[in-house]
């Protein structure tokens, strides 16, 4: 066997149980007690993806009009918890570190010094951030914004953004007279919408939630429901107890779709 096929067998995991259950309670309850959120955190939950809620940053999952008491799945929670962290990241973590030695660090790592308490500045003598006072970096940023025309500019953001942050972020670069607002979800997305129109007609889907209450048969082409998208276990799980036959095409075995233990009802 060659070292590059030993080196895949060795990162490469079989795990033999479910999805969901009792390990999806366990996983979220190890992430809030490395984040040490505020006990705030439990009533933040209750209101996710609830109506007069909020919507979870983990994916574009809708509010359903009949939802469970815990509305929310695994991955959903720990976004959750990750960005209600009580950690903290302060200007002298920045001044024992350069940007040099930071670059080596794992992203993991990183996102557990907390989130950050000042705004900062770059100083290439250094090689360190150094904190700036608000004027200070809205000054500079008004600078570089003037010296350029508005249809240069490109307003990039994560796809895991809220959407009242996202919404005063596109605000805000259209009264600076742009338009440019890709982000993260939109070029994945893009892809899939041109394969749509050529194949379908239409760039986006057609399904609506009800019909997944409804339809009697579902194909997934490449879609880990486990991964991806957890809370469409519940829907899936109901429709399998209906009789819905499922046809997944995926060179990969989603547990989602092989087994699922509901973690709202785990005995």
């Amino acid at each position: 066997m060659s070292s590059q096929k030993q080196s895949e067998r060795r990162v490469t995991a079989e795990y033999k149980g479910p999805a969901g259950g009792w390990g999806s309670l366990r996983g979220i309850v190890e992430v809030a007690g490395k984040e040490w959120d505020s006990p705030a955190v439990l009533d933040t939950l209750l209101h996710q993806n609830k109506p007069h809620g909020f919507m979870c940053v983990s994916c574009s999952w809708a509010k359903p009009a009949d939802f469970h008491f815990f509305e929310f799945c695994e991955n959903g929670a720990k976004a959750t918890l990750w960005e209600a962290t009580s950690l903290r990241c302060t200007p002298e973590f920045f001044a024992r570190h350069t940007l040099t030695e930071l670059r080596g660090w794992r992203d993991f790592d990183l996102e557990q010094q907390g989130r950050l308490t000042h705004p900062l500045r770059y100083d290439s003598q250094s090689d360190r951030y150094a904190p700036c006072s608000w004027r200070e970096a809205f000054d500079a940023i008004g600078e570089e914004l003037k010296a350029l025309d508005p249809k240069q500019a490109v307003f990039y953001s994560s796809g895991r953004a809220s959407l009242e942050a996202s919404y005063l972020y596109a605000l805000f670069a259209r009264l600076y007279g742009c338009n440019n607002l890709p982000d993260s979800s939109n070029m994945c997305h893009e892809t899939t919408g041109v394969t749509l129109l050529k194949t379908l007609g239409v760039g986006v889907g057609t399904v609506v939630y009800s019909d997944l209450a409804k339809c009697d048969a579902m194909f997934f082409f490449g879609q880990n429901t486990g991964s991806n998208s957890p809370r469409f276990l519940h829907p899936l799980q109901d429709a399998v107890r209906r009789g819905c036959k499922i046809v997944t095409f995926n060179p990969v075995r989603e547990k989602g779709l092989e087994s699922f233990v509901n973690p709202q009802n785990p005995l």
